[in-house]
C-alpha cells in the first residue's frame, strides 16, 4: 500500500517509520511573487507542461512525532537537504481505548516505622456509653481530708469504789539487850606493863525490846518567822548506813468494781468536703525505644554491663532520645518497662537492668539463666520487668546487660525480632 504522508489516512506506524525508504516526492515550491492587479478573467488556457522532477531522495528518516489534540488535522513536515528527507509527524490524539484488565496485586511492602504522633485533633462528639468494663485495680489511696471538729466530750462515768487496803504484815520482835557487867574498883596506878595480848571479842548480846513510844505533846503556837540566816557550807556527806531487812509484803487488797461506762457523747458535725482534685487528662510524659535487628553485645568480663542498642524511636511527650537512651525532662514518679531476649552458645546467667545515668536501678535488675532449647542447640534467656522509680529532671535511662560468670568462651547475641524494648511513663502530673 502506498504511503499518504499528507492525507487523513496516513499510517506512519505502518509505512513511514522505516529508514532507507526510497521514494519520490515533489520538490519544494518556489517563493510566491507579488500579487499583481487582477485582470479580467481570460479564457482557460491549455494545461502547461509538467515541471521538472525534484531531487531523488534515497534516505527517509523520522525525526519526531508530536501528538495533537483530538480532532486536529494530521500533517507531516519535511526537512533536510539533498538525498535525505527528515520527517516530523503531527498526529491527532485518537479515542481512548478500553481499560485493560487489572494487574495482579503486588506483594505487600514491609511496614514502615511508626511516624511521630500528630497533634491531637479536635474532640469529637461523645459517642454512646459502652458497656461497663471490668473493674480495674484499686488506685492508691488519696490524701486524708482535714479532720472534722471534735464532738462534745461525753459525761465522765462514775468512779468505781476503791478496793480495800491490804493488811500490813507484822513487824518481827526485837531481841533483848544483854546486861552490863559491874565496874571493878580503881587500883593504884602502877608502872605501865607490857601490852597484853588482845583477847577474843566477846559475843554480841541480843538487842533488848524497844520501849513504847510516848504520847505526842500538843503542838505549840507557831512563833514569828525570824530573818533567814546566811546559808552555811554544805556538810560532808556521812556514810550510808546499812539497809535494814525488807518486811514481808502484805496481802494484795481486793480489786474494786469497775465503774459504769459513761454515755457516748454526741457525734461532732461533719467537716467540710475538701476540694475535688483535678481530673487526669493522660500521661504527662512518656517515650520509648526499640530494636528488632540482630545485635552482638560485647561481653568479655563477668559482671561488666554493656549497653543494649535501641535504634528506633517511639512517640515522645516531654522526653527526648539520643543514641540508645531516653532523657526525661520532668521530675516525678515513672514506670520503666523493658524486654529483651538473649541467646548464648553456652549456658550463662545474665543480669539485665535499666540504668539511671549509667547506674543500675537495683529494683529493675532481672537475673536469668539461659536454658538450652534442644540438645546441642541455642541457650535462651527471655528477660522483662516493670518497676516504678522516682526520677529527677534530665535523668538519662538506658538498658544494659552483663554475664555473672566469665563469658569469654561464649558467643552472646540478641537475635532478630528479639524485641529489645525500653519504655518510660510518668505516673503523676
Amino acid at each position: 500500500m502506498a504511503c499518504n504522508f499528507f492525507g487523513n489516512n496516513c499510517r506512519p506506524t505502518n509505512c513511514c517509520r522505516q529508514r532507507n525508504l526510497i521514494a519520490r516526492v515533489t520538490g519544494p515550491t518556489g517563493p510566491t511573487g507579488p500579487t499583481g492587479p487582477t485582470g479580467p478573467t481570460g479564457p482557460t488556457g491549455p494545461t502547461g507542461p509538467t515541471g521538472p522532477t525534484g531531487a531523488t531522495v534515497t534516505t527517509v528518516e523520522v525525526i519526531g512525532t508530536t501528538t495533537l489534540a483530538a480532532g486536529s488535522q494530521a500533517s507531516v513536515v519535511q526537512s533536510g537537504t539533498g538525498s535525505t528527507a527528515d520527517l516530523t509527524f503531527f498526529i491527532p490524539e485518537g479515542p481512548t481505548g478500553p481499560t485493560g484488565a487489572t494487574g495482579a496485586a503486588g506483594a505487600t511492602g514491609a511496614t514502615g516505622a511508626a511516624g511521630v504522633a500528630g497533634a491531637a485533633g479536635a474532640t469529637g462528639a461523645t459517642g454512646p456509653t459502652g458497656p461497663t468494663g471490668a473493674t480495674g485495680p484499686t488506685g492508691p489511696t488519696g490524701p486524708t481530708g482535714p479532720t472534722g471538729a471534735a464532738g462534745a466530750t461525753g459525761a465522765a462515768g462514775a468512779t468505781g469504789a476503791a478496793g480495800a487496803t491490804g493488811a500490813t504484815g507484822p513487824t518481827g520482835p526485837t531481841g533483848p539487850t544483854g546486861a552490863t557487867g559491874p565496874t571493878g574498883p580503881t587500883g593504884p596506878t602502877g608502872d605501865t606493863g607490857a601490852t597484853g595480848l588482845t583477847g577474843d571479842t566477846g559475843a554480841t548480846g541480843a538487842t533488848g525490846p524497844t520501849g513504847p513510844t510516848g504520847l505526842t505533846g500538843d503542838t505549840g503556837a507557831t512563833g514569828a518567822t525570824g530573818p533567814t540566816g546566811p546559808t552555811g557550807p554544805t556538810g560532808a556527806t556521812g556514810p550510808t548506813g546499812p539497809t535494814g531487812p525488807t518486811g514481808d509484803t502484805g496481802a494484795t487488797g481486793l480489786t474494786g468494781d469497775t465503774g459504769a461506762t459513761g454515755p457516748t457523747g454526741p457525734t461532732g458535725p461533719t467537716g467540710a468536703t475538701g476540694a475535688t482534685g483535678a481530673s487526669a487528662v493522660g500521661l504527662a510524659a512518656y517515650g520509648g525505644l526499640y530494636n528488632n535487628a540482630s545485635q552482638t553485645p560485647t561481653l568479655t568480663t563477668a559482671n561488666t554491663y554493656t549497653q543494649v542498642e535501641l535504634n528506633t524511636e517511639m512517640p515522645l511527650e516531654n522526653t527526648t532520645t539520643a543514641t540508645n537512651q531516653i532523657t526525661v525532662l520532668e521530675a516525678g514518679d515513672y514506670e520503666i518497662t523493658f524486654h529483651v531476649q538473649v541467646n548464648s552458645t553456652t549456658e550463662l546467667t545474665f543480669n539485665v537492668t535499666a540504668r539511671n545515668n549509667t547506674t543500675p536501678i537495683d529494683s529493675s535488675t532481672v537475673e536469668k539463666t539461659a536454658l538450652e532449647t534442644t540438645t546441642g542447640g541455642t541457650f535462651i534467656a527471655d528477660c522483662n520487668n516493670s518497676v516504678i522509680v522516682t526520677l529527677a529532671a534530665n535523668d538519662v535511662i538506658d538498658l544494659a546487660i552483663a554475664a555473672t560468670t566469665d563469658p569469654s568462651s561464649a558467643t552472646v547475641t540478641i537475635p532478630e525480632n528479639g524485641d529489645a524494648t525500653l519504655v518510660v511513663k510518668k505516673l503523676n502530673t
